[in-house]
């Protein structure tokens, strides 16, 4: 993916100004930055939800800044929310497998009538749905009403349902808020077990050092612009970073 010169305001106010960057397949890019930095709107510029006033974005060499989310996440381009959004009254398999029903062909009849097309789909979902449990930890759950799973697990979930879709892209935004201790652990070894199998992410997150024992290159953002961009050491040591982001210097202690 590379964007080149996103640019978007409201109103009077520039919320990303002339950003532009790349990410490699594969890699695992973390995006930070103050609170107001402009985090949000980029990453609802590569999502589809919001459109740039200028500048341009690629995916896999096609042009995408001006298509809806819903093309975009047939192309392979999943999200996952700060907010938990799961379907209350659901199992956490039957949650999952909502997140495949984005590659479905049949029409709605051939569900009314249980055809044989839409009976093979919904057979490879099953299955898609699994491996995507399987991946995040989840499986031993899947009979569980996801709605009673603690936070942690919730957004494992919410993983799961964006992996059940085969992205291509994942776009994670700050998936360890509000988690403590073992969560947090267990979400960074769930992170990087998804980088070892190539999966491409950015990460926005607030907890610096969160994002860098897991990212291989770090975004920085202050007042809508790009203003350091390197390997977590680098960031770490930023001189411009630890102004903006923190003031003080970022510590290096492992959660």
């Amino acid at each position: 993916m590379e964007a080149r010169d996103l640019t978007r305001s409201f109103g009077g106010v520039l919320a990303v100004n002339s950003v532009s960057f790349s990410v490699g397949e594969g890699e695992l890019r973390g995006l930070i930055g103050p609170n107001g930095a402009g985090k949000s709107t980029l990453f609802h510029l590569i999502s589809g939800h919001f459109y740039p006033d200028k500048g341009s974005l690629s995916f896999y060499g096609g042009h995408i800044e001006h298509k809806s989310p819903a093309a975009r996440a047939k192309m392979g381009i999943s999200i996952t929310f700060q907010a938990v959004h799961l379907f209350s009254g659901m199992t956490v398999l039957e949650n999952v497998m909502v997140g495949a029903h984005t590659w479905t062909k049949h029409e709605w009849i051939e569900a009314s009538f249980r055809l044989p097309r839409c009976r093979r789909e919904e057979r490879s979902i099953r299955e898609k749905a699994m491996w995507a449990l399987e991946m995040v930890g989840l499986d031993g759950y899947k009979d569980y009403l996801a709605e009673t799973l603690p936070l942690g697990r919730q957004r494992a979930l919410q993983i799961a349902r964006a992996l059940c879709g085969m992205p291509k892209l994942l776009l994670l935004d700050e998936p360890a808020s509000g988690l403590r201790g073992d969560e947090r652990r267990e979400l960074l070894s769930l992170l990087e077990k998804l980088h070892e199998n190539a999966l491409t992410m950015i990460l926005i997150e607030h907890d610096v050092d969160f994002v860098t024992q897991v990212a291989e290159r770090i975004t920085v953002l202050d007042q809508g612009q790009v203003i350091a961009e390197g390997t977590p050491d680098e960031i770490r040591n930023d001189p411009l970073v630890i102004s903006a982001y923190l003031g003080t210097a970022i510590s290096h202690e492992v959660i």
